[in-house]
């Protein structure tokens, strides 16, 4: 009876022993994995730091490009106001020198005229 009482002993501690091994081999693992899982975590920190710094320079970069485009619009804008400006002003003089060539026109017809009228008496 006894032999057999020992032998359920053996037999429960054999099976303790093994659930502990089993349990320690987990528990390595867990371990092994959280470390894993640890350098990935820092790994992808330093990458979300680098895309941070790359995002953060891209964004200051798309603002001086706008500034830039904004200045430049704005330039061109004033050119092309000023070219406006100088081409109503180049038609007014070219409608002014016009009024003018026809008006010296009209005196030099009215000069022939006066000058065959002359002509003609003489």
């Amino acid at each position: 009876m006894h032999r057999l009482e020992i032998d359920d002993l053996r037999k429960a501690l054999d099976d303790r022993a093994n659930d502990l091994q089993r349990v320690e081999q987990e528990k390595e693992k867990v371990l092994s994995e959280k470390d894993i899982v640890a350098r990935t975590v820092a790994s992808l920190e330093i990458d979300l730091k680098r895309v941070k710094r790359d995002a953060e320079a891209f964004g200051k970069d798309l603002k001086a490009l706008k500034m830039e485009k904004e200045e430049l619009e704005a330039k061109s804008t004033n050119e092309n106001a000023k070219a406006e400006r100088t081409k109503k002003q180049a038609q007014a003089q070219i409608r002014v020198l016009t009024e003018q060539l026809n008006a010296e026109k009209g005196r030099l017809s009215k000069a022939e005229e006066q000058f065959k009228t002359r002509c003609s008496v003489a």
